[in-house]
């Protein structure tokens, strides 16, 4: 094969690839996709430098914050790696209109020889105008075999959900050691919402919900987007084989 055809196949290849990638999605319940209509998101490349995004009506835009911080100690074979983000956010745009939202992430992990820690989570309060509020709070599960993941609930005290990072595209038999997405669950198991993190980004709500509560999910999913570049590095390692949590992007 000569020079000019192996680039050729080449180029081929990566634009095959690239189109499958850019029509990808996140493995979703039938039950949601059957009743939630998929919702683009705009803007999170550019969320930390105060640029809005925005999905189904809603606009989040970053207030304080945002920025991903990384750290590394060794002594001998010891090697301890931490990952930081902060931020604070507001939300305009459905019932109550107008939300702020302020999430902490983090990550760390200790190495000797083979991982002995390996924790993670991500906590974020929204509140409405109106007062009261929610908190999101999701924990590193810690596995040992298969990818580490997050999962958790949101709650204002009255109504609980439950959310779960997904590691699972549509139509694949594997699981990826990034995340794709997070799936919301109500206190009955239904699928209610999901956010997918990698691009393209979309964003799902069952528009049966009440208005209040599907502007509730929507702060979180802000959140959770703004969060997803730290989020995608939870299982990341460097070539010297410790953990690694990924550069500031």
């Amino acid at each position: 094969m000569s020079v000019v055809s192996l680039r050729l196949v080449l180029t081929l290849f990566a634009l095959s690839f690239a189109a499958a990638g850019c029509s990808a999605r996140m493995q979703l319940d039938p039950v949601l996709t059957a009743k939630a209509v998929e919702q683009p998101v705009k803007g999170t490349a550019w969320a930390a430098f105060r640029k809005p995004v925005t999905f189904a009506g809603y606009t989040a835009k970053v207030t304080k914050g945002g920025f991903q911080t990384n750290t590394s100690t060794s002594l001998g074979p010891y090697e301890r790696q931490q990952s930081k983000q902060k931020f604070e956010y507001s939300l305009v745009g459905g019932t109550p209109a107008s939300w702020t939202g302020a999430c902490a992430y983090g990550q760390s992990s200790q190495e000797v020889l083979f991982p002995i820690s390996n924790d993670a989570g991500l906590v974020c309060t929204m509140r409405p105008e109106s007062g009261g509020g929610w908190q999101l709070e999701l924990k590193s599960q810690g596995k040992l075999y298969g990818p580490n993941s997050l999962s958790g609930s949101m709650t204002d005290g009255t109504t609980t959900l439950s959310i779960a990072m997904v590691h699972r595209l549509a139509n694949s038999a594997f699981q990826s050691t990034k995340p794709v997405g997070y799936e919301i669950r109500d206190a009955g198991g239904a699928a209610i919402a999901a956010v997918q993190i990698f691009n393209p980004q979309f964003v799902w709500i069952d528009p049966g919900l009440p208005a209040e509560l599907q502007t509730a999910i929507a702060a979180a999913a802000a959140g959770l987007l703004v969060s997803a570049k730290s989020a995608e590095d939870i299982n990341e390692k460097p070539e010297n084989g410790g953990s690694s949590f990924g550069s500031s992007r």
